[in-house]
């Protein structure tokens, strides 16, 4: 599992390393202290797993970031990890299309289930009384394909390739994405669709004329 963790402080960049390593026994951890350093990232390394990014930063922000990945073909799923918990900032930044939003505040052990939770492909925000709720304002994230559904171009790829029966794995290998990246997209075609398995995906996509 190949993470980018970008943040201006280096401490706590030091301090959730050890925190994201228990994700997986095979962890890689790559670091970016600003928005120029991570777009570089993200231009040189085409399979990352998750993205967790500070959402203010000097100079660049975390939204400039966020901007930067809908202009690309390749979608990385982008986890916000601020001290800025605004209801507002948390409804903004999911409406962007990131995968969840995570207090600063948090311990690591909830860290550890918000990844975890992100990881299965659903979107994560704090449980309070003034935050939004996922699936009312889930937004899909890279390229938005002009539909009264909102998939996305690369959902819709991801959906044609599941329609010919391929597997996550075998979709992540012909798309170039890690099966982390396809699962997520896997996820929200579920949801755009209101279907609750990949057959029924498939069959509610092609009465909706979406694939054929």
């Amino acid at each position: 599992m190949r993470i980018l963790i970008i943040d201006d402080h280096q401490l706590f960049i030091d301090g959730i390393r050890h925190i994201v390593k228990l994700l997986d026994d095979d962890v890689d951890i790559i670091e970016a202290n600003s928005a120029g350093d991570a777009i570089q990232c993200m231009e040189s390394i085409s399979n990352l797993d998750l993205v967790l990014l500070d959402l203010h930063m000097p100079g660049l922000d975390g939204t400039s970031i966020i901007q930067y990945q809908r202009t690309k073909a390749t979608c990385f799923p982008i986890v916000i990890i601020s001290g800025d918990d605004d209801p507002q900032t948390i409804q903004s930044v999911i409406d962007s299309g990131v995968m969840g939003f995570i207090p600063k505040s948090y311990s690591g052990k909830k860290l550890l289930n918000a990844l975890h939770t992100i990881l299965d492909g659903k979107i994560y925000i704090p449980k309070t009384n003034n935050t939004p709720n996922p699936d009312d304002y889930y937004k899909h994230s890279c390229n938005n394909v002009t539909n009264d559904t909102g998939i996305t171009k690369r959902q819709l790829q991801v959906l044609e390739l599941l329609a010919s029966g391929h597997s996550n794995k075998k979709v992540s290998s012909i798309l170039f994405l890690t099966e982390n990246t396809v699962k997520a997209h896997v996820s929200a075609l579920f949801r755009a669709l209101d279907a609750s398995n990949r057959t029924e995906c498939v069959k509610i996509a092609r009465n909706k004329g979406i694939i054929s």
